[in-house]
């Protein structure tokens, strides 16, 4: 099938790219980009003052498969993920059973081929169940596809065992992406240590556990000498590490999410269970240093953390509520509404975390425009006003702390492979 992208703006941070043009697909794949191009028999899509960008990409969801179905599936979870307009997610291994072995990887690769709308690429468990006693089959993962390898769901304790793991996946280039937060300083906080915690009378998360672990596994990584990755950076205190290491030449890279860079604790003054997160919600100093890392590029991406939870799991009192919300359907609104409408971030800088840098740090050739590159675009309307209603999910997580908010910007196609997955809000496979 070919298809014509006509005269919309095309933006790809690949190459600072930023011109009205056209682009044509054939085959699942970019044949030309340029000024006044034809398709002769393909479909047209008019973009006229609509933005053309590489399709988005979320390196951080959890969609649950195997074993934790009735919360989400590789089904929902990816037409969710096309909603948003994402053409790649990455997914972590804290599922039931762990993904620790090849067996594992190469079976959910199969389901997403089968069962799955945009890409689906695996990360692999560091340690055997997530136990943190022993390493996964780490080659045998990557051997079979697996992208990454991530304890995910719970900090690393054994220094022993995260040094070993890093310089067994320094041989192979893959990054460790680690969820940095001392859990011995943080306990069974429900939310950040500050000021609204002490007035609400709730035991806080400290921002200073998830500084200490941010130091400890960049040490481990440049002592390995092996890429390493901080997923949900939430601290000013974990910004600066990052900063100074990367001025060391350290291999780190590092993310953040759309509601750690909108929200403050403030919020959790409602006890509303939709914005209970981990790491948490902090307070205004620290999502401002989120938006001064990702300016001056300490900060890499953008990722959502998607974690949906059966609706009874988050309908019940605060303290007992699991972490995490469905996050793939509202990332791009936030992030536009809140930081490129604002002018915290350009519409190129908002694409490269959303896309390029993703690509770049999990090794995929998409997140760019160019000829030969897979078809994945996702095509945007910076203008389009909206509300957020969980109802209308794809996702199986029908809580979000974005519930009944207006947003201005959204995905109006998703583009996979060349083929059409989402237009107009509506998944079309």
């Amino acid at each position: 099938m070919k298809l014509l992208i006509k005269g919309g703006r095309i933006i790809n941070p690949a190459e600072q790219m930023d011109m009205t043009g056209d682009i044509v697909i054939e085959q699942g794949k970019i044949v030309a980009i340029g000024q006044n191009l034809t398709a002769d028999g393909g479909q047209v899509i008019e973009a006229a003052g609509l933005v053309v960008a590489p399709g988005l990409i979320d390196m951080h969801v959890h969609l649950r498969e195997p074993g934790l179905e009735a919360k989400e599936d590789i089904a929902s979870g990816t037409r969710a993920a096309a909603a948003g307009g994402f053409t790649t997610v990455a997914c972590m291994p804290n599922t039931k059973p762990v993904v620790d072995n090849s067996i594992l990887v190469s079976g959910l690769i199969q389901r997403g081929q089968t069962e799955g709308v945009v890409n689906l690429k695996i990360i692999g468990a560091l340690s055997k169940g997530l136990e943190g006693k022993e390493l996964a089959e780490i080659g045998d993962m990557i051997a079979a596809g697996a992208v990454a390898i991530s304890d995910d769901g719970g900090h690393l304790d054994s220094t022993r065992l995260l040094k070993t793991g890093l310089e067994y996946t320094g041989m192979f280039q893959r990054p460790v992406i680690t969820h940095s937060e001392d859990e011995e300083l943080a306990g069974e906080g429900y939310m950040h240590e500050g000021a609204v915690s002490a007035m609400l009378g709730i035991k806080g998360r400290p921002a200073v556990a998830e500084d200490i672990a941010v130091a400890r596994d960049i040490m481990l990584a440049e002592y390995a000498n092996s890429p390493i990755h901080i997923a949900h950076v939430s601290s000013k205190g974990a910004v600066e590490i990052i900063r100074q290491a990367k001025r060391r030449g350290v291999k780190v890279t590092a993310e953040t999410t759309p509601h750690h860079l909108t929200l403050t604790d403030e919020e959790l003054k409602s006890f509303n269970t939709a914005f209970k997160v981990n790491p948490p919600l902090r307070s205004a100093d620290h999502r401002e240093a989120l938006i001064a890392g990702l300016k001056d590029g300490t900060l890499d991406a953008i990722a959502t953390d998607h974690a949906p939870h059966a609706f009874e799991e988050k309908d019940v009192e605060f303290r007992y509520a699991p972490s995490g919300f469905a996050g793939l359907e509202t990332a791009l609104g936030v992030v536009l509404t809140g930081l490129y409408h604002t002018k915290k971030l350009t519409l190129m800088e908002v694409i490269d975390k959303m896309s390029y840098a993703p690509a770049k740090i999990l090794g995929l050739e998409s997140g760019v425009l160019k000829v030969g590159a897979p078809a994945d675009i996702t095509i945007i309307d910076t203008e389009y006003k909206w509300d957020v209603n969980c109802i209308n999910f794809y996702t199986r997580g029908k809580h979000s702390p974005f519930e009944g908010r207006n947003f201005k910007g959204k995905a109006l196609i998703t583009i996979v492979n060349g083929s059409i997955i989402m237009q107009n809000g509506e998944v079309l496979k």
